[in-house]
């Protein structure tokens, strides 16, 4: 079993510049003179400086692209960054100024709650209030009347026991008697 590289057995190898390949494959054979080596050799590594020193510019240059790219990026999100702080310290503000509006207006609506609750309490206690007075003065005209009716009643009686009347006053007055306590009669109910 046969271990092979990277690639193909069927792959050309390399050759230095000036070198033909034989036609066995793998011989090389060097065509120039050792007089003309040593100028093929100072064309090569004047050729491979040029071919490093442009490497080394493309390598530069992509490294200064690079960063510039990376600075760009940077900078970038930095503008993000920023940009995501703003809305952010905004959402913060806006959301910190609802929560004062909706806690102002909760406690302006339960001071308008409380006092209309005070209100009506301090309205019905009033009206409780003038409605006992009221009964208690009713109360006291009723029993005025009826002391007044009494006081009247018992005159009739002495007038009436005096026997100084004739008949037909007596008459009279017994009607008056009974004409005022009718109507005490009718005020209870």
């Amino acid at each position: 079993m046969a271990f092979s590289g990277c690639g193909n057995d069927n792959r050309q190898n390399p050759y230095m510049m000036g070198e033909k390949t034989s036609q066995k494959g793998k011989i090389y054979t060097v065509t120039n003179k050792p007089k003309n080596s040593e100028v093929t050799i100072a064309t090569i590594e004047a050729e491979t400086k040029k071919e490093i020193a442009k490497i080394n510019k493309e390598r530069d240059l992509e490294l200064k692209q690079m960063e510039e790219n990376t600075k760009l990026l940077e900078l970038k999100t930095t503008n993000e960054m920023a940009i995501k702080e703003h809305n952010l310290s905004t959402y913060v503000q806006e959301s910190q100024f609802a929560f004062k509006n909706s806690t102002l207006i909760i406690i302006v609506l339960s001071f308008i709650g409380v006092m209309a609750l005070t209100f009506y309490m301090f309205r019905k206690r009033r009206e409780d209030k003038l409605k006992m007075h009221e009964d208690e003065l009713q109360k006291e005209v009723y029993l005025r009347e009826k002391e007044l009716q009494v006081k009247m009643a018992e005159k009739i009686l002495d007038t009436i026991a005096s026997g100084k009347l004739s008949e037909e006053r007596e008459q009279h007055l017994l009607e008056a008697l009974d004409k005022t306590t009718a109507p005490t009669l009718s005020h209870k109910k």
